[in-house]
């Protein structure tokens, strides 16, 4: 489905959404806005995360399942021009009035009140899938380099016979090999369920970073052919650059990564959560 948690107002800062969710009889009514979600207007599942309010009262974020062209009130909003990965859409998504059966609410079994920490961590599952597509994309770039380095020649010999060259290809292909440990240790990290938060924030940043540090090099090593649209580096380039910033950004989870290493949870809102003596207090505030 298409998540449906970021918006104008609240990015990194998920837990600040305004989307409201109120209960009425065996109806919820959903109003707000989203964007910047990925497969709207094309996924036919939309999960949307909203606060939820019954009897008049906040009871935590909870998600709920809109379908499109069926459920009323679910509108398709402007598709963002991005730089890089345009085969899927990057979308507002409007809720006006929209009224979702309480059937189709997503409520863990601590309820509402702890229901985002748990949606988070079905999360982590889409950071290692991101992680893996931002891989696959790098790996591609390493291999057209290295076929290319093999071939083209210059001063009378392959490029590849050239040091500078081939310790690109070496760094290349090392960075390549460290994210893909790090993404099957996450891929296993939960078991049967979905993957630790912390192996799997390192795993996601560690390829992002190097998506971006590979396909750049892969282009640098075709020279002025890789900078040309004739030729799939220059996509790659750009696809890749998505990948520290969706799914939680590289600064975000490196946050979440600290946290797990700690042993500590921070708040990362400018006042805090400090006690009289000034230390931080352990609290559950930290950015999913």
């Amino acid at each position: 489905p298409a998540i449906c948690i970021t918006e104008p107002e609240a990015g990194s800062a998920a837990t600040m959404m305004r989307t409201r969710a109120v209960r009425r009889g065996d109806v919820y009514v959903i109003d707000g806005r989203k964007h910047w979600i990925t497969g709207g207007g094309v996924s036919r599942l939309h999960l949307v995360l909203a606060r939820v309010f019954e009897d008049g009262e906040e009871r935590g974020i909870g998600g709920f399942i809109a379908i499109r062209g069926e459920t009323p009130g679910l509108v398709i909003g402007r598709r963002e021009p991005t730089m890089g990965l345009r085969g899927l859409p990057e979308t507002e998504i409007l809720f006006e009035e929209m009224e979702v059966p309480a059937r189709m609410a997503l409520v863990p079994p601590g309820g509402f009140r702890h229901g985002f920490a748990a949606l988070m961590r079905a999360y982590n599952a889409q950071r290692v899938g991101a992680g893996t597509v931002a891989l696959g994309i790098a790996r591609g770039a390493f291999e057209l380099a290295r076929d290319y380095a093999l071939t083209r020649e210059q001063f009378g010999r392959p490029i590849a016979e050239f040091q500078g060259l081939q310790w690109m290809l070496a760094d290349m292909s090392i960075r390549l090999a460290a994210a893909q440990a790090l993404l099957h240790r996450a891929a296993l990290s939960g078991g049967d369920g979905f993957p630790e938060m912390t192996a799997a924030a390192q795993a996601k940043v560690l390829a992002a970073d190097t998506a971006i540090a590979v396909t750049n090099d892969a282009l640098q090593i075709f020279g002025a052919a890789g900078y040309s649209r004739n030729l799939p580096l220059e996509r790659m380039v750009r696809d890749a650059r998505m990948f520290t910033i969706g799914g939680g950004t590289a600064q975000v989870l490196r946050n979440q990564i600290a946290s797990g290493i700690l042993g500590r949870k921070f708040p990362q809102t400018r006042e805090g959560d400090r006690r009289g003596d000034g230390r931080t207090r352990r609290r559950s505030a930290c950015l999913a």
